[in-house]
């Protein structure tokens, strides 16, 4: 297995909340919202810097009953998303940011 496995982890200048499942995300140096359905909400509550991309696939194909490589596909297009609107910074596990 690779040892290519970045860890990703939610910017902390972007605030916030949960509301009915799906999560709503404001970055207050862009003046932007940007929201996550279920599954995405799913998703950024795993981004904490700690959690691989192998667990979060596992997580995803526990939770919602997928196969690993659709799931994979899947959390690579969110990411490649979040990361383009700076939402996300890739880590070393136990760093903080």
């Amino acid at each position: 297995m690779q040892q290519d496995n970045p860890y990703i982890q939610r910017n902390n200048a972007v605030l916030w909340r949960e509301l009915a499942g799906e999560a709503v995300l404001l970055d207050p140096l862009e003046g932007c919202s940007y929201n996550l359905n279920q599954v995405g909400t799913f998703v950024w509550k795993l981004l904490d810097g700690n959690t691989s991309m192998d667990e979060i696939v596992t997580a995803l194909c526990t939770q919602y009953e997928v196969e690993p490589e659709h799931a994979r596909i899947d959390l690579e297009q969110l990411l490649s998303d979040l990361r383009s609107h700076h939402l996300i910074v890739e880590t070393q596990p136990g760093s903080t940011h």
